[in-house]
């Protein structure tokens, strides 16, 4: 089977007599996100507690050993899926290292940005995953590819964005200003785009138990909503502190 996740699209596996089940999904995906919230909260407070002394902390360190780990494990993943069983805990600890570097960073630059985002991120993932259940948004093929072009599109812009500042120092005209009415605009719509990726995600665990997936591709799609979860609370840190100024 191939996913809808743009994470996961070159994902494929064959009908096994141990099939993956829905539950299990959900409580791969709690397991996840619990070891993430708990390094991420951990390195958020002894960052915070250090920086409040004047002393060095290491959330920058953090943040870019997280965000480069994170991104080969989950590379690794999405060409070896039978991998995610046992790849997925290393990289829910990678990516909490790099949620508390970074929620450290913006707490000291954007005092109470950090909760905000958290509680949005919370509150939008209730909301949508409520609204998916009633079957109030589902994931037709038209809102598929509307969220995959988005998603693309999203990614060339950031790799251009990259690109840019390390090899020339500058950025795109208004998108990443820290104030500004493009730069809100964008940043609403990639915390937008982010948020409309949890459907996929919905869609991707319920697909994938019906066809009768192998047991690893539980880890497999608690990887995908994790990551997602992971880009919809940047989105909101991004876009609540362009407000904030």
């Amino acid at each position: 089977m191939q996913s809808d996740n743009p994470m996961l699209r070159r994902a494929e596996f064959i009908p096994t007599s141990q099939p993956m089940s829905v539950a299990g999904a959900v409580n791969k995906s709690i397991i996840l996100t619990l070891v993430a919230a708990f390094v991420a909260i951990a390195l958020y407070a002894y960052s915070i507690s250090l920086m409040q002394q004047g002393v060095a902390s290491p959330a920058g360190l953090a943040a870019i050993v997280g965000g480069i780990g994170g991104f080969v494990l989950v590379l690794i993943m999405t060409f070896k899926a039978h991998l995610s069983s046992t790849l997925a805990l290393p990289y829910a600890v990678m990516e909490g290292l790099f949620l508390g570097g970074v929620s450290a960073m913006y707490e000291l630059r954007y005092p109470g940005v950090p909760a905000s985002a958290l509680l949005a991120t919370f509150v939008t993932t209730l909301s949508l995953f409520g609204l998916y259940r009633a079957g109030i948004i589902r994931a037709t093929e038209k809102f598929k590819s509307v969220v995959i072009s988005a998603t693309i599109a999203l990614a060339l812009v950031f790799v251009v964005q990259m690109v840019m500042s390390l090899a020339f120092k500058s950025s795109i005209p208004g998108l990443f200003e820290q104030t500004g009415v493009v730069a809100i605009g964008f940043a609403a719509f990639v915390a937008i785009i982010a948020s409309l990726n949890l459907i996929l995600d919905f869609d991707l665990i319920e697909r994938s138990a019906e066809l009768g997936a192998p047991k690893y591709m539980e880890w497999f799609c608690a990887t995908a909503l994790l990551a997602t979860l992971v880009w919809m609370y940047i989105s909101f840190l991004r876009l609540l502190s362009i407000l904030r100024n």
